[in-house]
This record gives structure tokens, sequence and C-alpha cells, in this order.
């Protein structure tokens, strides 16, 4: 499980990395609200049950529940080795966007 000051610190990296990460995916999906969504799951300490309860449904897209279930696995260690940490992930804006 990750630290406070971890959690503290990604949630910063996810905030600084959000006004860069472009809006949507080349799929159409919502890569803003899914920024969002991980910083949530992050600053809330939500469990498995309260992501599936705020983002399970048809109001919110699997993308975005991808992306709150990947937020909460990274907090129990369970993140991906190429990266370090949730904001490495985001594709950023062309500088000309």
């Amino acid at each position: 499980m990750k630290t406070k000051e971890q959690i503290t610190k990604e949630i910063e990296a996810l905030k600084t990395v959000r006004p860069k990460v472009r809006p949507t995916s080349m799929f159409g999906d919502d890569n803003l609200g899914s920024v969002d969504a991980q910083i949530q799951v992050l600053d809330e300490y939500l469990d498995e049950d309260e992501i599936a309860e705020l983002f399970d449904h048809a109001d919110s897209s699997k993308y975005i529940l991808e992306a709150a279930q990947a937020a909460r696995q990274w907090m129990n260690d369970e993140e991906d080795p190429d990266c370090e940490g949730l904001a490495c992930d985001w594709p950023l804006k062309e500088k000309s966007e």
C-alpha cells in the first residue's frame, strides 16, 4: 500500500499533467474525466466497492471506470513496472494543440 506522502505526490503529479493531457483518446474516450476519476480515487482513498458505485453505471464510461480501478491498483502497489505512477500513462497534447 502506498504511503500518504506517495499518494499526495501522485495527486499533485496528476493535477500538474492534467492541463497537458489530450482531452479525448483517439477512440473518443474522455481522458480528462479519467484523470479526474483517478484524482478522486486517490484523494478519497476509495475502495473497489466505492469505485464501482461511483463509476460503474450507464452515465459513466468503461474507460473512466478502468482508470479509477487503475488508481486503486496503484495504491495497492500493483502498478505498471514501466511507469513510475499514474501521471506518466496519459497521452499529452502536441505543442501546436
